[in-house]
């Protein structure tokens, strides 16, 4: 789970978050949960293997303010065979804010679509319900 506060560089000039901030909240969010699963993108990448987002959905229920302290939970929702899929949940004081999804495709270093390392693959599946 990632957790921060909005500051006042996330918010448009009415002081409600920017929409495409969402996407940076997921970002950091995704990449805390994969290192908890034992997935460092940097590692991986070193051997060749690069993850791209390939689409993101973007669902906003209620407005953050500036100032609101915010939760962001992510989890693995499907595994392909060179994609997945990551859910999102946005929340303020326990309540759901935003819902988003991401989907992820792992390419070589050509920026062709690869398999997904069988390790890679095994730390996705442990963490998916």
């Amino acid at each position: 789970m990632y957790t921060t506060r909005i500051y006042y560089q996330d918010t448009d000039a009415g002081g409600v978050v920017y929409f495409a901030n969402y996407l940076k909240f997921f970002e950091k969010s995704w990449f805390r949960h994969l290192l908890s699963i034992g997935i460092s993108i940097p590692d991986w990448e070193r051997d060749g293997t690069y993850v791209i987002v390939k689409t993101v959905s973007l669902d906003i229920t209620e407005k953050l303010f500036y100032g609101d302290e915010i939760a962001v939970e992510t989890s693995v929702s499907e595994v392909r065979n060179s994609y997945f899929v990551l859910d999102h949940k946005v929340s303020k004081n326990n309540k759901t804010t935003a819902r988003g999804r991401t989907t992820m495709v792992c390419i070589d270093a050509k920026g062709k679509p690869k398999r997904i390392p069988e390790d890679f693959r095994a730390r996705l599946m442990s963490s998916s319900p």
